[in-house]
């Protein structure tokens, strides 16, 4: 199910960030010819202010064919084309597509936080699993984790992190019971991949937000969201393997695992689902490699350095050389994805399962309810 809602979810986020290139192309001049919303044979066609709009067999992603994008294209040959513009323009263009992915996850929370939601209590145990290893350290709901091992905690997902790492140790948990200061040791146990886990999950409580206040929240929920996204890509680019634990599959999976929880509606962990993928996106997409908008955006910040265009066979072998790159990180992230779905035949067994109606601990950064692979 996470793995369709995936799919769906960017899907739909993919056809955005072409309407975001497509609408900032034809405010700045550019004609675009042709909006296609997935592939295969075209089911459904029809023209809209000069742009032929097509639905595809297979609704997944879609593509805007702007008008002179084609770098071997001279500008005499087009008047209102992409190459005619200043890079200036052509950036804004390019950096349209994300900014229209941010948008819609500032506009999404917006709507959440105003109509109410729960929201993360920070650092604080919100159930724990019976017959646990928080249960047996006598952890409650409402304590409140101070430290690990003497050192501070700065968030949830710190905490998780720290747990998964212990397997076959112990940790002292400092932490704080309605003020009094206490100190409880637990053995983190293996699931069936390996990862540590004690049995608990964050805790969240119901809140309606004023406008301005929602706002705010929504702009600082984002921010989480772009800094883990950030983290997800910086960890995958140390290889498959990590980008199997850190990969776009495992930020969603985290934050759609939400509707799972006692304490969240399908709609609000639908909310917060698309929230993650949508920013995951835009920050996918404003990595400076060639084949992505941040490549563009590279190629066309040295261009408004130098004065000078970029070859369009220099522009051409950094494109392709660049896809070449993604195509492998895809693969390889995709084959990480499908090792990580399947059972693991060497990991210790732990004696505690999981439950898909019990979530066993949640990521105070982005307000989420995080898979069994957490503590």
């Amino acid at each position: 199910m996470h793995y369709l809602f995936v799919l769906l979810a960017l899907g739909a986020l993919l056809i955005v960030h072409e309407l975001g290139h497509l609408v900032a192309a034809r405010l700045l001049g550019v004609r675009v010819p042709r909006f296609t919303v997935g592939f295969g044979p075209p089911l459904l066609s029809f023209r809209l202010g000069g742009t032929q709009f097509v639905l595809g067999a297979v609704p997944l992603g879609a593509s805007a064919n702007l008008q002179g994008m084609n770098p071997h294209r001279s500008a005499e040959e087009d008047t209102s084309g992409f190459g005619t513009l200043g890079p200036l323009k052509r950036m804004a263009i390019i950096l349209a597509g994300p900014l229209a992915n941010y948008a819609v996850a500032l506009g999404l929370l917006f709507a959440l936080y105003s109509s109410g939601t729960h929201v993360v209590v920070p650092l604080t145990v919100g159930t724990v699993v019976p017959g646990s290893e928080a249960a047996r350290a006598q952890l409650l709901p409402g304590d409140r984790l101070v430290g690990v091992d003497g050192k501070p905690l700065e968030s949830w997902s710190d905490f998780v992190t720290r747990v998964a790492e212990a397997v076959g140790g112990q940790l002292e948990l400092s932490v704080d019971r309605h003020g009094e200061p206490r100190t409880v040791t637990v053995r983190p146990r293996a699931d069936e991949r390996g990862a540590g886990r004690i049995g608990v999950s964050q805790q969240y409580v119901f809140r309606e937000h004023a406008p301005g206040e929602a706002f705010t929240q929504s702009l600082v929920h984002t921010g989480r969201v772009a800094s883990e996204a950030l983290s997800t890509l910086m960890a995958m680019v140390r290889g498959p393997q990590v980008a199997g634990r850190a990969g776009p599959g495992a930020l969603v999976r985290q934050e759609s695992s939400d509707v799972a929880s006692s304490t969240a509606s399908g709609l609000d962990a639908l909310v917060r689902a698309m929230v993650a993928a949508s920013v995951a996106l835009a920050m996918l997409t404003l990595v400076p490699v060639p084949g992505l908008d941040g490549g563009r955006v590279l190629l066309l910040a040295i261009e408004a350095v130098s004065g000078r265009r970029i070859p369009p066979r220099v522009e051409t072998v950094a494109q392709t050389a660049g896809f070449l790159f993604l195509s492998i990180g895809i693969v390889a992230t995709a084959g990480a994805e499908i090792r990580r779905a399947l059972p693991s035949m060497d990991a210790p067994n732990a004696g505690l399962k999981p439950s898909a109606s019990a979530p066993l601990a949640s990521d105070g950064g982005t307000d989420r309810v995080a898979t069994p692979s957490s503590p």
